[in-house]
């Protein structure tokens, strides 16, 4: 056995996308740990970021997920050099990782059902979901929206948040979409931690708002537009949560809500229990996620209302 390898302790991913799988189609390359988190482990290959997942999180874009449950366990710090060498990933000083075990993760295409718009029935589920959210929200959530604590800094920032998010509203149901990409820059990098809140609310929005054959797919270039030139004033991991979400790659927690909703097919699951798991993502980043999907389904009620009697 490599001597190197011995001298290491090994790791076991179970399962990546393809775009992680893909860096293995690659001679060799190297890069170093962007942070280290209980859950995740953010490293940095080729100015691309990508991540590696506790076995206790759902898959996700650009992502593997590890045998491991708790990963701030592991002797791994920021800034430590990885490289790939002989089919195998180092990390750091101590570990080596083996993909022996790993399977792909490929995630299912979601499209809206058109002609649900003019069902009575849809709509009704849709208003349903929009009240199981609110109700998720004023319990358990902790969106920055909704902050009323004393911090003057978050109170200016849930003000500003709350003014847009109006404005944004607004400006959709007036389909006055060549306002919109500075109204997304206006958004992005507002809000504080690793994703900021007014990210995740545009990543909610735009996971069901420009699905495939949603009326409101069209706006796709609007976002695409004011994301792209905003990027930069967000963090790393933001950013390509971003553009992967506007190219509607999601994770596979909200891969599921997104199908529940669009299909209104409770049979193999039930949508409270699929809203929980998007609410319960990060400290804050699942509450701002699940209500940007909230106002999605309040713009997709509101236009289906213009077609039915």
């Amino acid at each position: 056995m490599n001597k190197t390898k011995t001298q290491r302790q090994q790791l076991f991913g179970l399962s990546a996308d393809a775009t992680f799988l893909n860096l293995f189609d690659q001679p060799t390359f190297s890069g170093q740990i962007e942070q280290v988190f209980r859950k995740a482990i953010n490293i940095s290959i080729n100015n691309t970021l990508f991540t590696l997942l506790s076995a206790e999180l759902d898959n996700a874009p650009n992502s593997c997920r590890l045998l491991n449950n708790d990963l701030s366990k592991l002797n791994l710090k920021e800034g430590e050099y990885i490289y790939f060498c002989n089919k195998t990933l180092y990390l750091g000083k101590y570990y080596f990782m083996s993909f022996c075990f790993c399977h792909p993760w490929q995630p299912n295409n979601v499209c809206f059902i058109p002609e649900n718009i003019n069902k009575k029935t849809y709509l009704s589920f849709l208003n349903t979901q929009i009240s199981v959210i609110d109700v998720l929200l004023n319990r358990e959530g902790h969106s920055l929206f909704h902050y009323h604590g004393d911090n003057l800094f978050y109170l200016t920032a849930a003000k500003k948040l709350n003014s847009l998010r109006i404005e944004l509203i607004n400006l959709l149901k007036k389909k006055d979409h060549q306002k919109l990409p500075e109204m997304v820059r206006q958004f992005i990098g507002l809000g504080i931690g690793l994703t900021p809140s007014g990210d995740d609310y545009l990543v909610g929005l735009m996971a069901f708002l420009l699905l495939k054959h949603h009326p409101a797919q069209c706006l796709h270039p609007f976002f695409e537009q004011g994301i792209r030139h905003a990027k930069e004033a967000t963090t790393k991991v933001s950013a390509i949560t971003l553009e992967k979400a506007v190219n509607r790659h999601y994770r596979e927690n909200l891969l599921q809500l997104l199908h529940i909703l669009a299909t209104a097919n409770t049979n193999d699951a039930k949508p409270y229990s699929q809203l929980q798991k998007i609410l319960d993502i990060g400290s804050s980043s699942g509450s701002d996620m699940l209500l940007g999907i909230r106002d999605a389904l309040y713009l997709t009620l509101y236009f289906g209302e213009k077609y039915v009697d």
